[in-house]
Parts: C-alpha cells; sequence; structure tokens
C-alpha cells in the first residue's frame, strides 16, 4: 500500500507548521517512509538487516518523538519486559462504550489504552502526570475516521493533546494500491545509515547512572519542565551524539548532558548480538 497523509503541529503565538508524511509498505521487512516538515526531512527504508536512514540532521528532533507515538502504534502497544497491565476497566466516553488498560512501571502508569468495545480499535492512548513530574508533553492521543484497509481498521484521522489542546494532528489524504512494485523505492538511499533490526530484539538498558546535580544551576526552586535529550547507545554499550533536543533553560541543561554523558549501558541486541541503537531520554524538572 501507499500512504499519504498531512501534518498540523501547533507552534509559538498560534502559528501552525505543516508536514508531510508518506509511506510505502510491502511487508515487514520492506517499505519505506518519509517525513517532510519545515527545514527537516528524513528518510527511512527497511530491508532484511533493519531501517536505512537519512536526514537533515544528526539527531531526531523532539517532534519527531512525538510523531512516533501518533503514527507507530507497534511500539505504543508493545508491553515491556519491566511493565506490567493493570485490570481492563469499562467506561463510556463520547458515547462510546470502551475498554481501557493501564501499562504500568513499578511506581507509576506510563500509559492508559483505551479500545472501542463494540470492534476492538484502539481509539485513544492517555498519559498521566504524577504529582512528582512535570507535566507531559502530550496528555492525550486519539484515533478516529476509522476505514477498512486490507481487512483492518485504519484511523485516518490522528490527534495529540495537551490539556485538551489539540497540539498536533496527523490526516491521512489516501491509501492507494499501487498497481505496480516499484523496487527502486526499496534501494538504501546514498550515504545513509543502517540501524539494525530483528524480531528478537532486546532493548538497551542503564547500567551506570550519574544523578543530575541541579545545585549547580542557579534559581531552581519553583521550575517546572522537562529536559529530552536525544543519544545513540552504542554497541559497547556508551552514548554517544548526546543532544538537548527540547529544554528549559541553558543552566539545567547543562546539568543534565553533563550527568548523562557519564551513563553506561548494556548494548540493544539482535540475538546474541550487540547493536546501536537511537533513543530519546526524558527529565522531569520540577523543583
Amino acid at each position: 500500500m501507499n500512504l499519504k497523509a498531512d501534518i498540523d503541529v501547533a507552534g509559538v503565538n498560534g502559528t501552525t507548521a505543516k508536514g508531510d508524511y508518506i509511506f510505502d509498505w510491502v511487508s515487514p521487512t520492506e517499505w519505506r517512509e518519509e517525513i517532510n516538515f519545515a527545514n527537516y526531512e528524513r528518510l527511512r527504508v527497511r530491508d532484511a538487516k533493519g531501517y536505512w536512514q537519512k536526514g537533515t540532521l544528526d539527531y531526531q528532533p523532539a517532534l519527531i518523538y512525538e510523531l512516533s507515538g501518533m503514527l507507530y502504534l507497534q511500539s505504543v502497544l508493545r508491553v515491556r519486559s519491566t511493565q506490567t497491565l493493570g485490570k481492563v476497566k469499562n467506561r463510556k466516553r463520547d458515547g462510546i462504550q470502551q475498554e481501557c488498560v493501564e501499562v504500568k512501571w513499578s511506581r507509576a502508569t506510563d500509559r492508559t489504552l483505551c479500545f472501542d468495545d463494540s470492534n476492538g480499535a484502539l481509539i485513544g492512548i492517555e498519559y498521566p502526570q504524577d504529582s512528582y513530574q512535570a507535566p507531559p508533553l502530550i496528555s492525550r492521543i486519539e484515533f478516529g475516521t476509522f476505514h477498512s484497509v486490507g481487512g483492518k481498521l485504519f484511523p485516518y484521522d490522528v490527534r495529540a493533546l495537551n490539556d485538551g489542546k489539540v497540539i498536533a494532528a496527523v490526516k491521512v489524504r489516501e491509501i492507494t494500491e499501487p498497481k505496480e512494485l516499484n523496487a527502486a523505492l526499496f534501494s538504501p538511499p546514498a550515504n545513509s545509515v543502517l540501524w539494525p533490526q530483528c524480531d528478537d530484539m532486546q532493548d538497551a538498558e542503564p547500567t551506570y547512572r550519574v544523578r543530575v546535580n541541579y545545585s549547580s544551576a542557579a534559581h531552581v526552586h519553583g521550575v517546572r519542565g522537562k529536559v529530552i535529550l536525544y543519544a545513540v547507545v552504542e554497541a559497547d554499550g556508551s552514548l554517544s551524539n548526546v543532544t538537548v533536543i527540547r529544554g528549559i533553560r541553558p543552566d539545567l541543561n547543562t546539568a543534565v548532558l553533563e550527568a548523562v554523558r557519564q551513563w553506561r549501558y548494556k548494548p540493544a541486541q539482535c540475538g546474541q548480538t550487540p547493536i546501536r541503537v537511537e533513543t530519546s531520554l526524558s527529565f522531569d524538572i520540577a523543583q
């Protein structure tokens, strides 16, 4: 199939930035994805080894991670080995009978998944705020305007909200089945980087962490927000290319950077083979 969609993201001063999303899919190990947004472009091409990636930046902007929660439902539905599921709860919202379940860490709820009781479709994801955390960037994701595609229900409208206000939207323009397969679309792009993927992939896990020393940052009291970093967990467990992709203040951003650059990981693995992966790290500041 070929999917084309429009992306709208709320900017500062009430402005809206627009982008395009194109996805060509043949199988789980043969697809092509393009994101074009403002001055940012990213191309991914999947093959049996992983995905080949080429972009205008050497890191993933915060916006891309926010869109991932709206577009990559496989990762949203995945329950990690360190997470558990709560009890299924029934409720009615916007006239729809729903079945909702919490995905939990040991000490907090990560997200709540809600499904339409009549057809099993995922229609909402809620991200709670604990008292000791800064407000989430996205508090809820809504899926709507479902159509049958290949015998499965597919949402044509996806919205991300913060405190009831829409901050990002993805609207599918069309989904078509090409008459002929253009094999050239699925060749690795020139100057791209391979990021290995596999069915039995194991996540990277931190083995050594240094706590953030906020005492070096002046006037921390009363500050609330999130510092989000992009990083690559290398095959030897070290971190590289650590970059602030959403910050609060320069002094607080620097305090987080100084700590994280000393972290070490058990690397991600495909079978017994260590591999490098991209990741984002979020730090709540609610002093």
